[in-house]
C-alpha cells in the first residue's frame, strides 16, 4: 500500500487553485474551532482560515458564492451525497 496527499484541482472563477485534503489533525483543530466560536471569531472566518491552510486564499474565498463555499467543503472534507 501507498498513501499519498490528496490534492484538488479546483478552477474558481477562471483560476486554478490546487486544494490539498486535510490530515485527522487539521479536521479535529477545526471542529474544535467551531466547539469554541465566540464573539471574536465567526464560522466563516473559522472556515476560511482552514481552506486558507488547505490552500485556497483567503481573498478568493471571501468572493465564493455561499454554494461554491458549501461545495468546496463537501469535497475537502469528503461528504458523500446520498
Amino acid at each position: 500500500m501507498k498513501l499519498v496527499r490528496t490534492e484538488i484541482k479546483a478552477e474558481i472563477y477562471g483560476t486554478e487553485y490546487s486544494i490539498r485534503k486535510p490530515t485527522y489533525k487539521e479536521v479535529e483543530e477545526y471542529r474544535g474551532e467551531l466547539m469554541k466560536e465566540n464573539e471574536n471569531s465567526n464560522a466563516a472566518e473559522i472556515m476560511s482560515n482552514f481552506l486558507d491552510k488547505m490552500g485556497l486564499p483567503k481573498q478568493v474565498f471571501s468572493q465564493l458564492e455561499i454554494a461554491h463555499v458549501s461545495e468546496i467543503m463537501d469535497v475537502v472534507m469528503d461528504a458523500k451525497k446520498k
